[in-house]
């Protein structure tokens, strides 16, 4: 028994000697990737070390799935879904920074959350440090989810607004000290929308009349869908500029590389990079208001977590 006891006494030395789970872990340098060429002025893409941030954490978010009623598209309400993203010890007591995503036109609500690998991410970056806990929202703007179909794009915002909005600020702590017009405008500094793909085109479209609920507007991998050329896309988002309801925004877009079907999109950057009447370049807050990281991938949604990495240098800071 004594043998037994000094035995179990030794393993408890040894357990406290080593390093926690979280501590023991840490991820390598960071890819750095700075080009000057693309787009008329500098962007630098940071890729993190896969082998670290895309493994499971120790400090793990909840995933809630949550039904809801659409009620802007008519006289019946359309039952929709949405899933919503908790960092590890979420605190009714808090407030959050938050972030709502739009996704491409072959994705739906469970898009990116569904990999583990992508909510992994999320949930170390907030680990480490790398952003502050946030709460992030993923609906889907299909009215029907499954097959794909109905959605109405120009009536998106709305229910972002009307639906989406006051039922999830009601629900969990952000900087809304009411979910309601009043108290969104005034927490706009906190919220975010974020899009990929058809969801980037659709977050261009957004920012005239949603630029008064949030400062942070996230377009990746995708135009605007304003015309069939740069030129033509550019004096849309000029003139979206000029008809904003704040002009305080700031846009962080971001895009794949070459072999991204959406590369295009650098054209437009470099024409609004050149307008200095409207957009000031760069990654500060408090002297910018546009900035664009140019990553090494193709086109999917999935990449979308290098550039939130990268996007948390900028945002809500």
């Amino acid at each position: 028994m004594k043998k037994l006891i000094a035995l179990l006494l030794a393993l408890m030395t040894l357990c406290a000697l080593l390093p926690a789970g979280a501590e023991s872990r840490a991820p390598g340098e960071d890819t750095l990737y700075v080009t000057t060429d693309i787009v008329g002025a500098e962007t630098v893409f940071r890729h993190y070390d896969e082998t670290y941030y895309d493994e499971p954490s120790d400090q793990p978010g909840t995933v809630v799935k949550i039904k809801y009623q659409a009620t802007v598209y008519g006289d019946d309400p359309i039952s929709k879904v949405m899933y919503v993203y908790l960092p590890f010890g979420y605190d009714e007591t808090r407030q959050y920074n938050i972030i709502y995503y739009t996704h491409g036109a072959e994705a739906g609500a469970a898009d990116l959350i569904q990999y583990a690998y992508y909510k992994n991410a999320l949930d170390n970056m907030i680990a480490r440090g790398i952003c502050e806990p946030l709460i992030f929202v993923y609906p889907s703007y299909f009215n029907d989810q499954r097959r794909k179909t109905g959605e109405v794009v120009a009536l998106w915002p709305q229910e972002l607004r009307q639906d989406i909005m006051p039922l999830i600020e009601s629900t969990y702590s952000t900087y809304a000290e009411t979910p309601d017009e009043a108290g969104f405008i005034a927490s706009r500094d906190h919220r975010a929308f974020n899009g990929y793909s058809r969801g980037s085109m659709i977050t261009w479209g957004m920012m005239s009349e949603l630029s008064d609920v949030a400062r942070w507007f996230m377009p990746w991998s995708g135009e605007t869908g304003f015309g069939p050329d740069a030129q033509t896309q550019y004096e849309a988002v000029a003139a979206s500029m000029d008809s904003l309801k704040n002009k305080d925004i700031f846009i962080y877009s971001a895009c794949g590389g070459v072999s991204d079907s959406a590369y295009s999109m650098t054209e437009l950057i470099a024409l609004m990079i050149a307008d200095t009447e409207r957009f000031s370049y760069g990654r500060d807050p408090k002297a910018n208001n546009l900035y664009f990281c140019l990553t090494e991938f193709s086109h999917s949604s999935t990449f979308g977590r290098f550039m939130l990495y990268n996007a948390f240098e900028v945002i809500f800071r």
